[in-house]
């Protein structure tokens, strides 16, 4: 989540050039700052041609004895573009494998496009590392392939653009030990779309338990208060809060008259030395009362629910060794490199986790925002089973949250350790932070918040971060982003900034959010492209209510020449529908398409042009028409198709659940005469129309 990690961690690890000796590898060491380009490795006399595995899940079954480090070239098939899935690298930052919210797509044209110095990369964001965990091809016979490290009982993978274009596939136990004499590798899959190949290659990764610990976004449970409007602390106030500071906004959530039904508090509250974690008890110069007097602060008609920042390393730096916890969870932890760790056994680790969450379990919290996952894993760097330390840390964490029956929002966890490995968990962070006033990284937010939910959508649904309703630059724009995003909304203004105007079109009278039945990914033209760089449009999609598409059209360049840009809508939109739901949708079908700003409905029946001025987006409902009724729903929310359920419908009535006031448009068509009809509903309920 944040960027304020300016300290040097020398962790133990290792050196230059791939190399071919059957020596072992020198150590690895994790500093600040440090590229992974290129580590010691024994290669790997075959290649592996990634079009001709026989099976998604390639195996090494003949790994050399006594190594630590292996390495692959890759035969990668001709392609016309692709995706590079890495985070980017920034001089003095950290790198690979602390992943960070920074797993952001790296368009190009060549491979080796990647590693030159004018490379375009992304406004506001560092040049690509060419060390990664994932890599999307469009195929030059169309097809798609999709391809992705894995992590198997303690090794891990990681893919490496090489200059002249070529790619390297590494596998590492990251520490002393050696790799077992066979282990997962890679993941590959092919399709005829890029929806069609990720999904593959995730039904693959769900399938295999030597590599995953994962299921599918529609097989969990979506913790209820994310269902609902929230607000949290982070950009307004950063590290600067207190206990009056959060009094004093409750109040203030109160006395706007919105339904903001949980808060999140964020970074600051906990006792630290020098970014050690020594207490789960907040600090008590800021918070004197503990927790006491911000609990008794819910109401179930207000206020419901409660959630608070953890770190998942601790603190940034890690556990200090002069913690105050009980001497069984010391005993769970050892010293490695200045920074006490959970481990080494399971055991131990579930030991301190079972503390770590029952901690905020007892304060009367109902959820955890966890951050920093990715940094979990240097920290174990350059031991012993790093792999199995690091992702037994993971899957405690899910297990104690499952079992104590605390909501968990995971952030900083784009490590395939993280994503990987969400049992049970809901909802993670596929963004950078949303930066307030800010015009390139807000473009910059939403095209990596898109795009790397073509990957995590597929177990979880995406948290686009927080945002401000007062941003006088997108508070509009972002919030319909979020309405369609799926994943939890919650703002970061002061309470006394609220913007009610860019605030309830989300959310019925109980805040409750109008979600979409699946998230917001982009449309086929608009996945492997660079659209703050490319002149053109960019457009996602989602299916929301029982039988609509909604579309977003956004202009993201940065470059003045392209001030105005050129989108087209189809009726083929529609049946994007099916991408999401797997529930098909005829060819035929006669679709309505509807200006949600405009308050205007036409048949699209020929491709629609629309121009798009500067940073700005434009939102669409496609509706069919079935028995002469095309429901497009409650005008005053962002959602509209998600506000009313289809109860029945035939040649001269339909009946429907509307789920919230407002004005219901439907179109309407008897005999020769077509109409857009608006209906008023005070109150939720039951409505029926004649025609």
């Amino acid at each position: 989540m944040k960027n304020n990690k300016a300290y040097l961690l020398s962790i133990l690890l290792g050196s230059a050039i791939i190399s071919t000796s059957m020596k072992g590898q020198t150590s690895f060491t994790y500093e600040k700052g440090k590229m992974f380009n290129d580590i010691t490795a024994v290669q790997m006399d075959k290649a592996v041609n990634i079009e001709e595995l026989q099976s998604p899940v390639f195996y090494e079954k003949n790994i050399p004895a006594k190594q630590q480090t292996i390495a692959y070239r890759v035969t990668i098939p001709a392609y016309k573009q692709g995706i590079f899935f890495s985070r980017d690298s920034r001089p003095g930052d950290y790198q690979w494998p602390n992943n960070t919210n920074r797993l952001l797509p790296w368009v190009f044209n060549r491979l080796e496009d990647l590693t030159k110095d004018d490379y375009p990369g992304i406004p506001s964001n560092g040049a690509p590392s060419v060390s990664g965990d994932a890599l999307l091809l469009k195929l030059s016979d169309g097809q798609f392939l999709y391809a992705k490290a894995v992590a198997a009982k303690n090794s891990i993978s990681w893919f490496q653009v090489n200059k002249d274009g070529s790619l390297t596939v590494y596998l590492s136990t990251l520490g002393t030990d050696c790799l077992p004499s066979k282990a997962p590798v890679l993941l590959v899959e092919k399709g005829p779309t890029t929806y069609e190949a990720i999904r593959k290659a995730y039904a693959a990764l769900i399938d295999n338990k030597k590599v995953s610990a994962l299921r599918k976004r529609t097989d969990k449970d979506y913790f209820e208060a994310f269902k609902y409007l929230g607000w949290c602390s982070w950009e307004h106030y950063h590290y600067d809060i207190d206990e009056t500071k959060m009094l004093n906004d409750l109040d203030g959530i109160e006395a706007s008259g919105l339904p903001i039904r949980y808060v999140l508090i964020d970074d600051g509250h906990l006792a630290n030395k020098d970014r050690q974690l020594t207490s789960f008890i907040p600090d008590k110069e800021i918070f004197p009362n503990g927790w006491k007097n911000i609990m008794a602060r819910k109401k179930d008609n207000k206020v419901k629910w409660i959630g608070l920042w953890y770190n998942f390393c601790g603190y940034w730096l890690g556990i200090s060794p002069e913690n105050n916890f009980p001497e069984k969870v010391k005993q769970s932890l050892y010293l490695y490199n200045g920074s006490m760790l959970p481990g080494t056994s399971k055991k131990n680790i579930d030991t301190f986790y079972q503390y770590y969450v029952g901690t905020l379990k007892d304060y009367g919290f109902d959820f955890l925002k966890i951050d920093n996952q990715s940094f979990l894993l240097p920290l174990y760097m350059g031991n012993t089973e790093v792999i199995r330390q690091a992702k037994a840390c993971n899957l405690a964490l899910e297990e104690q949250t499952h079992n104590q029956q605390v909501g968990l929002m995971n952030c900083m966890a784009q490590n395939i350790l993280n994503i990987d490995h969400t049992l049970y968990s809901g909802v993670t962070r596929v963004s950078i932070d949303y930066k307030k006033y800010d015009e390139n990284m807000a473009k910059s937010h939403l095209f990596q918040s898109y795009t790397n939910t073509l990957l995590q959508g597929q177990t979880v649904w995406p948290d686009h971060d927080m945002f401000h309703s007062c941003d006088t630059v997108c508070g509009s724009l972002m919030a319909r982003s979020k309405a369609l995003s799926g994943g939890p909304v919650y703002l970061s203004d002061s309470p006394a900034d609220f913007i009610k105007e860019n605030i309830l079109p989300l959310i019925d009278e109980e805040g409750k959010l109008f979600r979409p039945e699946a998230p917001a990914i982009p449309t086929p033209e608009s996945v492997i492209t660079n659209p703050l760089q490319d002149g053109k449009a960019y457009r996602v999609f989602a299916p929301t209510g029982d039988e609509a598409v909604s579309l977003i059209c956004y202009n993201l360049n940065t470059s003045p020449r392209y001030h105005n840009v050129q989108a087209m809508i189809s009726k083929a939109d529609y049946l994007l529908r099916e991408t999401m739901t797997e529930k098909a949708s005829p060819n035929d079908q006669r679709i309505i398409l509807y200006d949600w700003a405009k308050q205007a409905a036409t048949e699209l029946t020929t491709d629609k042009q629309i121009i798009l001025e500067g940073f700005t987006d434009q939102l669409y409902h496609l509706c069919p028409v079935a028995n002469g009724w095309a429901v497009i729903g409650v005008q005053e929310k962002f959602l509209s198709p998600s506000t009313v359920r289809i109860l029945t419908r035939n040649d001269k009535q339909l009946t429907l659940d509307v789920l919230c006031p407002g004005t219901v448009k439907v179109w309407v068509e008897s005999g020769n005469k077509r109409e857009l009809r608006s209906i008023p509903v005070s109150a939720p309920g039951k409505i029926t129309i004649n025609k």
